[in-house]
């Protein structure tokens, strides 16, 4: 809603395991092991070591099926805030989890612990 600030404590997920996804109408959920969370309303996109979109939120949802499990089990080597708009999870395959504060107006996601609304 504010956007990401520069100085935004991504540490809880740094060395956490992504243990799963909960896919909802309006939202997607990931759940970190031992107690970190992320749930989006906006943007997001799961990334290759390549930089090449894997799987990524869309609207209207045309998809069959979704690519985000391909990291459940992985363990986050790095987070890190990309002010003013996103942060990023970089997980043990390479792979990337950017999220996109795309809507100025509500808010975009929210990450536990902290009760922190962006």
């Amino acid at each position: 809603m504010y956007g990401v600030r520069p100085d935004l404590d991504l540490s809880p997920f740094e060395g956490a395991t992504l243990d799963s996804v909960t896919i909802c109408k309006f939202q997607i959920s990931f759940h970190f092991d031992p107690s970190a969370s992320l749930t989006i309303q906006g943007r997001w996109c799961l990334l290759d070591p390549a930089g090449r979109v894997v799987d990524e939120s869309s609207d209207p949802d045309p998809r069959d099926a979704y690519r985000v499990h391909r990291c459940i089990g992985e363990h986050v080597t790095a987070a890190r805030a990309e002010p003013p708009d996103s942060i990023a999870l970089t997980f043990e395959s390479g792979c990337t989890l950017r999220v996109t504060d795309d809507t100025p107006q509500y808010e975009s996601f929210h990450i536990e612990p902290g009760d922190i609304h962006i």
